[in-house]
């Protein structure tokens, strides 16, 4: 009976070991998807001179098919209106961070939101 629960508690360790660093990994790729949607709504809001709906429409659905709800990704920008030429555009993109792990190992909370932030110069010209 002894050998049974130790087996058993066993393999939780050895499940928990194994499945971590596929977590990690996972919140990588996550951070890393809205980290790309964002340098992308950047290249696009330079040539636009800011940043429209349909580019904002546009990374929604990209972030979306990724898995993050499209109700709490958070799009916003420096400016609402057209930047001329050698003006600067911030662009900032928000996402939720999913709960991917069940152990934390240090007493500091992570971070509850994806976070990506651009900028560039407007290469808009009228």
């Amino acid at each position: 009976m002894k050998a049974t629960v130790l087996r058993a508690l066993f393999m939780w360790l050895v499940l928990f070991i194994i499945l971590q660093p596929i977590f990690t990994y996972l919140d990588y790729l996550l951070d890393l998807q809205v980290k790309a949607n964002t340098s992308f709504l950047t290249q696009k809001a330079a040539t636009e001179g800011m940043v429209t709906s349909a580019m904002r429409s546009e990374v929604i659905s990209n972030l979306k098919a990724v898995g993050f709800p499209e109700a709490s990704i958070s799009i916003t920008s420096s400016t609402e209106a057209v930047q001329e030429r050698k003006q600067r555009i911030d662009v900032y993109v928000t996402a939720p961070r999913l709960n991917l792990f069940p152990y934390k190992f240090s007493g500091t909370s992570q971070p509850t939101r994806y976070y990506g932030h651009g900028s560039i110069m407007s290469e808009y010209l009228d």
